[in-house]
């Protein structure tokens, strides 16, 4: 029920604040919408089919899922096959749909690390490094292949993942210290040595210091959330989305939500992904199996700390990345990987063992 309140909150959200763009440069007011809906009946079949899987399935082909991920990220450096945008190539392209392999990594890992840590989990129990090696170069690869798309905000997610995961295998502390330093060191030499991503750092701790630049967007984000106020200025009333706010309808559309429905509806949102994470963790708890747990214990995360993070990028209290809203957001790729991943927890609390 979650989902689908936020997923009809975010259709109308997307049409609100991307009609006008579309209108001027595509002709058509409803196109970001009509794609948001055909992306949503993929996304409820895709679920559905989901919810149709014994996890037993799942973990038995769990590295025949990994592998398919890993060549679908190998597929993004294919120049007919793909799309770039940016400066980014992340995207497949099949007929007029465009889809991002890192989002289907998050599950493919998810399924992988799960049934190779259900195996090991005696060995890892008692302390054995050597069972951490084979996961960890998994993720590796996948990090590699994703942060030279680039798309730091996948990796992120990645490594959240797995340090998750480890932790719920019961992991020693030591190597979760060690996975921590491993973690420090990649990310300074993938943030604080890019200076574009450097220019993200010192524009969140001061946006003010270059506001027609590097700061425009957050402050433009800030000036919805202060126009907005408690009840917003009005559903379509927004002045934001009149090309101030870059990625309105997609990465920032927290903040048109902000702005014209005011905290009444943002905390609405927020109430249901609340919501939606102690129904997921109900879910995991319930399982005997220690497969169907991790899964669903990290699927639901999953999706609540990215919601988290492209609140807390809108709000300012992080540096901006590159991480849609989940079921909110415009954007085939997200909505439908998250929705496949609310079908397998569907499907793990159908089939739970009494």
């Amino acid at each position: 029920m979650a989902m689908v309140m936020l997923i009809v909150i975010g259709i109308i959200m997307i049409y609100s604040a991307s009609a006008i763009f579309a209108d001027q440069h595509l002709n058509d007011a409803m196109f970001f919408l009509k794609r948001q809906l055909l992306y949503f009946f993929i996304g409820l079949v895709l679920c559905f089919g989901m919810m149709c899987i014994p996890p037993e399935k799942l973990e038995r082909y769990s590295r025949i899922i990994m592998l398919f991920s890993i060549g679908l990220l190998i597929l993004v450096f294919v120049p007919f096959l793909s799309r770039e945008a940016s400066g980014a190539r992340r995207w497949l392209r099949i007929y007029n749909f465009n889809f991002q392999p890192a989002e289907f990594s998050k599950i493919a890992l998810v399924i992988y690390f799960s049934a190779y840590l259900k195996r090991r989990m005696s060995l890892m129990r008692r302390g054995s490094f050597v069972v951490l090696i084979p996961p960890l170069f998994v993720l590796g690869v996948l990090s590699l292949l994703i942060v030279i798309q680039p798309d730091l905000g996948s990796v992120i997610l990645l490594f959240f993942i797995t340090g998750l995961l480890f932790f719920v295998a019961g992991i020693r502390y030591r190597y979760i210290v060690s996975f921590s330093l491993a973690c420090a060191i990649f990310f300074y030499f993938a943030v604080i040595k890019v200076p574009y991503r450097m220019a993200r750092i010192t524009a969140y701790l001061d946006p003010w210091h270059d506001p027609r630049g590097t700061g425009f967007q957050i402050i433009q984000s800030f000036l919805a959330f202060g126009l907005g106020g408690v009840h917003g200025v009005g559903l379509g009333c927004s002045t934001q989305k009149l090309f101030y706010l870059p990625q309105s309808y997609t990465d920032f559309i927290f903040s048109i939500m902000a702005e014209e429905g005011g905290f009444v509806v943002t905390g609405l949102v927020i109430i249901l992904y609340i919501f939606m994470f102690i129904q997921g963790m109900l879910i995991a708890l319930r399982q005997m199996d220690v497969f169907r747990r991790m899964v669903a214990f990290s699927l639901c995360l999953m999706i609540i700390f990215q919601a988290i993070l492209n609140i807390f990028v809108t709000m300012g209290l992080i540096p901006t990345k590159g991480l849609p809203l989940p079921f909110v957001s415009f954007g085939g790729s997200s909505l439908i990987i998250n929705m496949m991943a609310i079908g397998i927890i569907l499907s793990i609390d159908r089939s739970r063992e009494y």
